[in-house]
């Protein structure tokens, strides 16, 4: 799942994952609990910024859920200041990368992420 207000931030992760992942967009904070709630997505990336939405709680709420504790959650952020990223690690996010980032990138690093908690998961 995909929540960011950024709209070419959002086509340019749908191009690169959508061959690889199903992907669910949300520009909303509000909207985007209700989404996690219906569908559980296997990954989450977000922008801590976007309208409608607390980063830190919006990532400690996910956390809460019993699905989400395992939940791989990538910020990605305009603001890069040391400070931010390491509240963004703070909240529980798995990583953090600037804006604008590209697909690859992202794909790489839940690649990873969902491969750990595969093999992690089947021991």
């Amino acid at each position: 799942m995909i929540i960011d207000s950024d709209i070419r931030q959002i086509r340019e992760l749908n191009d690169g994952l959508s061959v690889d992942f199903q992907i669910l967009n949300c520009s909303r904070g509000a909207k985007a609990m209700e989404l996690l709630r219906l569908f559980a997505p296997s990954a989450l990336v977000l922008d801590p910024t976007t309208p409608g939405l607390s980063g830190r709680d919006f990532i400690r709420q996910v956390r809460s859920f019993p699905w989400g504790a395992r939940l791989p959650i990538l910020a990605l952020t305009q603001i890069t200041s040391l400070r931010r990223i390491e509240e963004s690690f703070d909240w529980g996010a798995d990583m953090v990368f600037s804006k604008p980032c590209s697909a690859q990138r992202v794909k790489r690093k839940l690649e990873d992420c969902l491969g750990k908690r595969l093999v992690a998961g089947g021991a």
